[in-house]
């Protein structure tokens, strides 16, 4: 298929024509016109301005611009940076991810805001729900021989804990371990309670067959 730059040029060689004379005439440079006979568009300033050195050009040479135009069309696309680039190499181009400085601002501001209010919400959840409690240890129902019971388990860290109601001291990140005798063989229960600093409570029982 004939190209816009190979129309235009075959028009002005037939008119007998040099660039020169029709850079003078339409007061655009011969560079420019060289670049549109050689369908070198990615030379000039913007699509805008190719646009209209095509237009112009063609209706020097007494040649219909919208055709000349649609053939341009045809053949040729804006790119995301305002190039000119042939159609089939458009959507590879504009669909190629560039990073930024603004997308990098954009990326860290969201990222801050994001864990602001993730921190936000962990301090109302420890200020105002109830605490969390997982026993690790002992298992409900275990049947033991030995009368001290080792009571292993995790809760907030803002928590504290109880065990049979006396108080007991939390590691780091609120994990807790705790020693218990046993009152007397037969089936014992204990219960475990964590309280939020808002005074919540949540509580946890084990039942134990001491033999």
């Amino acid at each position: 298929m004939i190209s816009t730059g190979q129309i235009l040029n075959s028009a002005r060689v037939k008119a007998n024509i040099d660039l020169p004379t029709v850079a003078k005439d339409t007061k655009i440079r011969s560079e420019f016109l060289a670049f549109i006979e050689s369908d070198a568009y990615h030379e000039l300033p913007n699509s805008t301005v190719a646009k209209g050195f095509i237009r112009n050009y063609a209706e020097y040479l007494d040649l219909n611009p919208d055709h000349i135009l649609a053939v341009f069309r045809r053949d040729f696309i804006e790119n995301y940076r305002g190039q000119i680039v042939p159609r089939g190499l458009a959507d590879p181009v504009s669909s190629r991810f560039v990073w930024t400085p603004r997308f990098t601002l954009i990326t860290g501001t969201v990222a801050v805001l994001v864990f602001f209010f993730f921190y936000l919400f962990y301090q109302y959840r420890l200020l105002s729900g109830p605490p969390s409690l997982t026993i690790t240890e002992p298992q409900q129902g275990i049947v033991t021989t030995e009368n001290i019971l080792t009571i292993i388990g995790k809760t907030d860290p803002e928590a504290t804990v109880s065990i049979q109601g006396e108080k007991i001291p939390t590691q780091g990140g609120g994990n807790f371990s705790f020693r218990w005798e046993l009152p007397g063989k037969g089936e014992q229960s204990v219960t475990i309670i964590a309280v939020s600093k808002s005074g919540k409570t949540t509580s946890e029982s084990r039942t134990i067959i001491y033999k």
